[in-house]
């Protein structure tokens, strides 16, 4: 399998303090790609990055081949790089299915343009439907967003993303909050995405027992530089990993 994303080189600065400074890697299509790290060690900051949210003031991101330099989160979006964020970003007085049609949207381009509107909108049920399904969030379809549990309102962001048909998801603390059932759950959520809807998986993730089981690779970040990249077997052996993250759990 080839590359599907590459950075080379990224610095950004806010107020003069590095958050990130030189941070390199790729991720193979395919992958299940971890970033770790302690607070503050550029985690968010690299995936707002990447999504379009900051430019660097260094360096440049590649997507499928082509550089993302000037590139909106909506156009990164389209070109399928999804995204999840740390709080729920959910519309919370909109029913569960009307969440997830909005994330439908964004593979609008993948069908027939010229459709009736009437087409268009049982196409895009029909796709947020089956997501729903595969989450196993029908039984919650009509339900206002916000009135959920916290757990399955993160499986509401889950859906929303993965209906915008992405190639390669990026995933921001995707397990925090939840119970453990609730971890093993989204665990088997995406792993199935990733075998059967093809969905390379990048995710920052502070469960490190999950991080250690899922992922086939890890980037550790500490203060904006990258400590360790390789196999996960590997973030217990560095000794830098251990003082700067390990130690600190």
């Amino acid at each position: 399998m080839g590359v599907i994303l590459e950075a080379q080189n990224l610095h950004l600065s806010f107020r003069g303090v590095k958050a990130l400074n030189g941070v390199s890697f790729r991720v193979e299509e395919g992958a299940f790609y971890a970033v770790i790290g302690p607070n503050g060690a550029g985690k968010t900051t690299l995936l707002n990055v990447l999504s379009g949210v900051y430019e660097p003031e260094r360096g440049e991101v590649a997507f499928l081949g082509q550089n993302l330099k000037g590139k909106s989160p909506q156009e990164r979006a389209r070109m399928g790089l999804g995204r999840t964020f740390q709080g729920l970003e959910l519309f919370r007085g909109m029913s569960v299915l009307e969440n997830v049609k909005l994330g439908a949207e964004l593979a609008l381009p993948t069908y027939p343009m010229g459709l009736p509107r009437a087409e268009r909108e049982w196409a895009l049920r029909a796709w947020a439907e089956e997501v729903l399904d595969y989450l196993h969030l029908a039984p919650y379809r009509h339900l206002p967003a916000g009135m959920l549990p916290y757990g399955l309102q993160k499986r509401v962001e889950v859906a929303r993303a993965l209906a915008g048909r992405p190639k390669l998801l990026l995933l921001d603390e995707p397990m925090a909050g939840l119970a453990l059932e609730e971890k093993q759950d989204l665990a088997r959520f995406l792993l199935d995405a990733r075998l059967e809807w093809g969905v390379t998986l990048l995710w920052v993730e502070h469960d490190l027992r999950a991080v250690l089981e899922l992922s086939d690779r890890v980037l550790v970040l500490s203060y904006g530089e990258v400590l360790y990249e390789g196999p996960p077997e590997g973030v217990q052996e560095d000794p830098r990993v251990v003082e700067a993250y390990l130690g600190q759990a």
